[in-house]
């Protein structure tokens, strides 16, 4: 990693016990990475080189406590192997707290929640983020925990069984199982009350986490090619006798994930498409109404409501054997909330396409293709207008954005997009170029990568940009520039630390470098902003 200086201030060397063997894990120095516009001082990084190849961290976001995973040199010291140690790091008061080894062919380590697991072969260990120490163990990896009943659920590793299995994260104990399909994944979960879990798979089941009762509602979301594998299987048991050479297909090709989410309404009933109908539910599993749907138009879908209207548009796309394929044909729905009668339904294609992105606009849906994007009406589904924009070579319409690009004119401070057009429409590409866009889609503006800055992340005092995820600028409150700094893009806030990482080091920035009284340049900036801000 290029730095602007490299200044050795002090060296110091910690120690940790694993097992019987004493190990250093790191040493300590500081180094310039940036210079603070406030005070014209150098930014220093104290700079944490650990003993291995740091190949992983979690932090959960909430305590001081950051989980390294290292891997040992070879006998060579040329390359790594796949084993190591996890080292818990107080990120406050620099000591490790705990250290074990791992074997990384056979274990993973897993931070969901506020809860560390490791798995190893057919177990999962709970491990206490203050000591290290084997909590409890179970066969279960979780799909889903809250952490208000404390309750996780997951099926056993290493195993394709369907016993779903819910455990009591205080102790590890088994409260319930029961059979829940998970072939083809989850297609979404969703807590709808304090206690009932709702998960999308071949349809709604409902679930009480407590005690693991609940409902059912059964819909068609995959479809099998069970007629082509006999016909592929027929034909080839011919050639095979033929040829002496036999190549048959044990499972069927499977098109999966012809579902939309769970839209849920303000009376806790759950709508849901799947590939042939759209159906509301009650929270007590009976079905209120529901409407067929064209099946060979029907694959991926997205539902969204707004006041007693249903709106579906299905999307063009469904998995193919687990991977990307083009199914069905785009359209746009609506569906009144109480009846089900469908209000309109409208194909928004002429050729063989797939809406990669949607945004609401007042009475407008926007539609995005590879090229092109398209506004429909709200209330009859009618095309409105389509504007085909001008692309380079390679570069397809991505996703529009709302908030967190910000841009840098002529001023000392920066701007956030939407701060100068809030009555327009932000397409990114997948260049990184953003075309500002009327309702009407006509072009205002369009914004290169180089101008554009991507927040990073935040705390209460500052905000962390970057367009190039090597060079950071530090934005106050008043985005105004209060410094810069060249990291890694592997980084985190803690309190009023900043803390990066590479290969072989964690890196820790004190941002009270920055938090100095300004001077009257930077002042002087400041309030001229606030006054255009009110402008």
């Amino acid at each position: 990693m290029k730095r602007t200086s490299f200044l050795i201030l002090s060296i110091c060397i910690f120690g940790i016990t694993v097992g019987q063997t004493s190990t250093h894990l790191f040493s300590l120095t500081d180094s310039t990475v940036g210079t603070s516009y406030v005070t014209g001082s150098p930014v220093t990084a104290t700079r944490y080189v650990v003993s291995g190849k740091l190949s992983g961290w979690h932090w959960d976001g909430i305590s001081d406590n950051l989980l390294l995973e290292l891997k040992d040199p070879d006998s060579k010291e040329i390359s790594f192997t796949n084993r190591g140690t996890l080292n818990m790091v107080d990120m406050e008061a620099k000591n490790v707290k705990w250290a074990r080894a791992i074997n990384y062919n056979s274990s993973e380590v897993k931070l969901q929640g506020n809860y560390y697991f490791l798995s190893e072969k057919k177990k999962n260990y709970c491990i206490h983020p203050e000591t290290g120490d084997v909590l409890w163990e179970n066969r279960n990896e979780f799909y889903f925990i809250d952490p208000f009943l404390n309750i996780g659920v997951g099926y056993p590793l290493q195993s394709l069984s369907n016993k779903l299995t819910a455990v009591d994260l205080s102790n590890g104990k088994e409260l319930w199982r029961k059979k829940v399909n998970r072939i083809c994944g989850w297609n979404d979960a969703y807590m709808l009350d304090d206690t009932t879990l709702l998960i999308s798979v071949d349809g709604i089941r409902a679930i009480n986490l407590t005690n693991g009762k609940g409902w059912t509602y059964k819909a068609s979301t995959s479809n099998k090619e069970i007629g082509k594998m006999i016909g592929f299987n027929a034909i080839n048991i011919i050639l095979g006798l033929i040829f002496d050479l036999y190549v048959l297909q044990t499972e069927p090709n499977t098109y999966s994930d012809m579902v939309s989410n769970m839209l849920i309404d303000p009376y806790e009933n759950t709508i849901l498409a799947s590939k042939d109908r759209i159906s509301k539910i009650d929270k007590s599993g009976k079905i209120q109404w529901s409407t067929s749907l064209p099946e060979k138009k029907t694959s991926k879908s997205s539902l969204f409501l707004i006041d007693t209207n249903i709106f579906m548009i299905n999307r063009g796309y469904a998995q193919y054997n687990r991977n990307f394929s083009m199914v069905g044909a785009p359209y746009f729905a609506s569906f009144d909330l109480q009846s089900g009668k469908q209000l309109f339904l409208t194909s928004i294609a002429e050729k063989k396409e797939f809406i990669r992105n949607f945004q609401v606009v007042n009475d407008r849906l926007f539609v995005v293709f590879e090229d092109k994007i398209a506004a429909y009406s709200l209330s009859d589904g009618s095309m409105i207008t389509e504007k085909a924009l001008e692309l380079h070579d390679g570069e397809f319409l991505d996703v529009f954005v709302v908030s967190g690009i910000y841009w840098k004119g002529n001023e000392p401070f920066f701007k956030e997009l939407i701060s100068d057009f809030s009555n327009h429409n932000f397409m990114m590409t997948s260049k990184g170029r953003i075309f500002v866009l009327t309702d009407n889609l006509e072009t205002i503006l369009v914004y290169g990568k180089p101008d554009l800055y991507h927040k990073i992340t935040d705390n209460s005092q500052y905000t962390l940009v970057s367009n190039n995820n090597t060079d950071f600028i530090l934005l106050d409150n008043s985005y105004v520039p209060v410094g810069t700094i060249k990291t890694s893009g592997d980084l985190l806030i803690n309190k009023d630390k900043l803390f990066f990482f590479d290969k072989d080091s964690f890196w820790e920035i004190n941002l009270t470098q920055f938090n100095q009284p300004s001077n009257l340049w930077h002042s002087i900036f400041k309030n001229r902003y606030r006054r255009l801000s009110r402008c």
